[in-house]
């Protein structure tokens, strides 16, 4: 017996629902209800609680399931949000501390930080946020003891500061062990487009005495400095190193190139390349204690520092931070004196330095010029410099000079005191007006002439070429000499034609830097695994091993996290805000079962739909909650390694592996992982009502922002800190939307033929694993029938929970392991 859905609307009523414990009944919370015997309307029901009847004459009445509300003569309704129903017989009033959504079979714990009146729908858990405002006090608390600890130790060393034999001693260095000369002759540089930028550039340096390398703009001074210690590979002419003993003489037989000796090679870049969280004292006492050789003791290493400071009179500043655009520190002139010292610390046998003087007032530039000078003469090691634009004062701390004009040409190099006399001769009157190295600058950049006659740049390129020749008294023609790569012969007249440059250069030169790389990174990992296997002592200087490294890196790396607390607090916030949006946008979301299949059979075809499925947002709140944790996680990673991209460049050209540098960073990163982690987790939970335990969404959502981390860490070392907003913003669509198997489903990629090539893009997504397993999780306490005893969407199972944790912790691996080789192969050239 059907009716028509007029005539079966009229026969039905919404009673008040009636609770099993006697409580009043709500307004909100109501039955369908049948015609019963009682009200004599034309027909009846009788159909006893706990099953529901579709019709009057249906002989067959069907078991209401858990989850849904079935007192006698009624359709089956969800149980109220703010009830429970045991069975389907009954109903209860959720009790106190309890919270009951709809379709509740037994009441939620509000758990430990919430607060649930009687009939609560939801657990209030604002209290979690007096949590994790306890946590950050906790922080503010650990703060406040290391500062104490670290105010004890910067005790120790002002006592070794105001011992009485340092407090009027004079302040000098020790004289250096071994010292070198270094004689270089026709160095000359192709780039690969074929552009020549240096060409015939010989000249020597000399220990115990200092070099000013001067020039315009273009004319190679930085590009000379980086042949001469490696960091460019040359293209002509060659380098020769003489090696001397502590009492000057020549030690025979030692010929090697210079970057054989590259740990007695100090070089100080233009900028300050320095981190700007530790300390004058700081920087300078890690600096000693990882280049400084093994059996030197530590104590001594670290008197070697004081002596460092007292001579760099940066005793009153030595426990002031470096500072920042944004935090005060140091001066200018302060921070490129610890900038020397960061070498000096090390006892250099050899010291370049690119512009010392640049950015300072002339004043600091003299200072600067005068440590230089004194440098050298208490320890007696070479020093070469780039020096822009000096004053008069500041260039007579220079010992030699070495000019040269654009192109890379040399114009003058011999001492600094005869230059004046060379130029003269050619006809050059120096002004009264004007200063000795102004003048030599304009006279390199050609523009004036000589006096009595009209010579050009290229001249005075060839003048000096001739003035060389006459002095060795060599017959040789200018026009059709050749020079040496290493043994190999090249005649530059020939070598030089423009067609053959313009055309096979670029050609030969790309090739020639591919072999070299190859070569390079080969060589170097054969060198790690014959140090390791065989435990081989460096020749040159024994310097700390991948152990010692790595303690002295970490304790580095936990100074920098853990110095500076309003960042690290502020961090923590932003985590924590992150997680409450994304709690805020689940709010309402849930997993609601489907209505009996007897039930839907009768339903509009309209309605059919929404009447067979259940509705299912726990994907949804899953791929908000790895979306928000992947953008915090990416955006944290590239924090640790991105922002000191010169720092390590710097370090590793002074020897630094990059093994126990990744491993310290990564180690003393662990903290802000677990903490940021937790931050995200209680702030998820404020707003969403979860059903899983918050163990298993914490252990989820670590795992999540670890796999995040680590892929911040590979984007900060392939892409430059500029882009990283931009590049980690779509990396975190990518992998945490599109990729997280909600939108495309997994379904659809799996069967799509136009899509399925690309599956495996899902499997290295952590998102889509963190995903599931937080659907199985929230999914499996839930108690409608359909659950457990049908297959579940999306390619989900229960049995892939421990799969999905495992599949995370490959991925988080996989992206460490990327981010340690791309660190270590890419800008190999920076790294030299």
């Amino acid at each position: 017996m059907y009716f028509d859905p007029r005539v079966y609307a009229a026969l039905i009523s919404l009673q008040p629902a009636i609770p099993y414990d006697g409580i009043k009944p709500s307004g909100s919370c109501v039955y369908v209800s049948t015609p019963r015997p009682y009200e004599n309307k034309s027909v009846s029901w009788d159909c006893e609680a706990g099953y529901y009847c579709l019709g009057p004459s249906y002989s067959s009445k069907f078991l209401c399931t858990d989850g849904f509300y079935c007192p006698e003569n009624t359709q089956p309704v969800y149980c109220c949000a703010g009830y429970y129903c045991e069975n389907p017989k009954t109903i209860k009033l959720c009790p106190e501390g309890y919270f009951c959504p709809i379709g509740t079979v037994n009441p939620l714990s509000c758990h430990y930080m919430a607060s649930c009146p009687p009939g609560s729908t939801s657990a209030n858990k604002y209290l979690i946020g007096v949590l994790a405002t306890a946590i950050m006090l906790l922080i503010l608390i650990l703060f406040q003891i290391k500062k104490k600890v670290d105010e004890e130790k910067n005790k120790k060393y002002k006592r070794l500061l105001i011992e009485p034999r340092f407090e009027n001693s004079e302040k000098t260095l020790d004289r250096v062990s071994k010292t070198f000369d270094i004689e270089f002759e026709d160095l000359g540089l192709v780039l690969p487009s074929g552009i020549e930028i240096m060409k015939g550039v010989s000249g020597s340096l000399v220990h115990g005495r200092t070099c000013a390398i001067m020039g315009p703009s273009g004319s190679g001074k930085t590009t000379l400095v980086s042949l001469l210690t490696g960091k460019i590979r040359r293209t002509d002419g060659k380098i020769k190193v003489k090696k001397f003993n502590e009492n000057g003489i020549e030690v025979i037989g030692t010929s090697r190139q210079l970057d054989y000796y590259r740990k007695l090679i100090g070089f100080v870049p233009q900028e300050d390349i320095m981190l700007r969280e530790p300390t004058i004292r700081e920087i300078l006492v890690h600096s000693a204690l990882m280049r400084l050789p093994t059996e030197m003791p530590r104590e001594e290493k670290k008197q070697k520092v004081i002596d460092v400071i007292k001579f760099l009179e940066l005793s009153h500043v030595m426990d002031t931070v470096i500072g920042d655009e944004e935090s005060r520190g140091i001066s200018g002139g302060q921070r490129k004196r610890t900038n020397i010292g960061m070498e000096l610390v090390a006892e250099p046998s050899i010291l370049f330095l690119d512009g010392p003087t640049s950015g300072l007032d002339s004043a600091t530039a003299l200072e600067v010029c005068k440590l230089l000078k004194k440098v050298v003469k208490h320890q007696g090691i070479t020093v070469a410099a780039v020096i822009h634009s000096p004053s008069e004062n500041a260039f007579k701390m220079f010992d030699d000079l070495m000019l040269l004009g654009k192109g890379g040409r040399v114009v003058y190099f011999g001492p600094r005191d005869e230059a004046m006399n060379y130029f003269n001769d050619l006809g050059f009157v120096l002004p009264e007006d004007e200063s000795e190295p102004d003048f030599i600058m304009e006279i390199a950049s050609g523009r004036v002439k000589p006096k009595d006659d009209d010579l050009c740049l290229e001249d005075l390129y060839d003048l000096w070429l001739k003035f060389q020749y006459q002095k060795k008294n060599r017959a040789s023609s200018v026009d059709s000499y050749s020079v040496s790569n290493e043994g190999i012969i090249i005649n530059v007249e020939s070598s030089l034609k423009p067609g053959r440059v313009r055309f096979w250069t670029p050609i030969y030169q790309t090739i020639h830097e591919f072999y070299h790389y190859v070569i390079d990174v080969g060589s170097e990992f054969s060198y790690f695994l014959k140090g390791l296997i065989f435990w081989t002592k460096d020749p040159v200087r024994q310097t700390p091993n991948v152990f010692f490294s790595f303690i002295l890196l970490f304790k580095r790396a936990c100074l920098q996290i853990y110095r500076n607390k309003t960042r690290f607090l502020f961090d923590l916030l932003l985590h924590f805000g992150c997680g409450a949006l994304v709690s805020l946008a689940t709010n309402g979301l849930d997993y609601i079962g489907r209505a009996p299949n007897q039930l839907c059979s009768i339903a509009p075809y309209v309605e059919l739909s929404s009447c067979l499925n259940a509705r299912d947002d726990l994907q949804t709140i899953g791929v908000l909650a790895a979306l928000g944790v992947t953008f915090c996680g990416i955006n944290a990673g590239t924090t640790t390694f991105g922002y000191e991209k010169v720092v390590y460049w710097r370090d590793t050209s002074s020897g630094m592996k990059t093994g126990p540098y990744f491993l310290a960073k990564s180690i003393a990163d662990i903290p802000r992982m677990l903490i940021a982690g937790l931050m995200f987790s209680l702030a998820f939970i404020l707003f969403y009502s979860y059903r899983a335990r918050f163990g298993e969404i914490y252990v989820i959502i670590l795992l999540t922002y670890i796999a995040s981390w680590e892929l911040g860490y590979f984007l900060s070392a392939i892409f430059s800190k500029e882009k990283f907003g931009l590049v980690g913003t779509g990396f975190a669509l990518a992998f945490g939307m599109v990729l997280s198997g909600a939108t495309p489903i997994l379904d659809t990629v799996k069967e799509n033929n136009s899509l399925k090539w690309i599956y495996w893009m899902f499997d290295i997504s952590a998102s889509r694993w963190s995903v599931e397993a937080l659907y199985l999780k929230e999914l499996d306490p839930r108690k409608w029938i359909e659950i457990h005893t049908e297959s579940l969407k999306f390619t989900y199972s229960f049995d892939h929970y421990p799969k999905a944790l495992y599949n995370i912790i490959f991925i988080a691996l996989a992206w460490s392991c990327l981010a340690f080789l791309a660190m270590k192969l890419c800008n190999r050239d920076k790294q030299r």
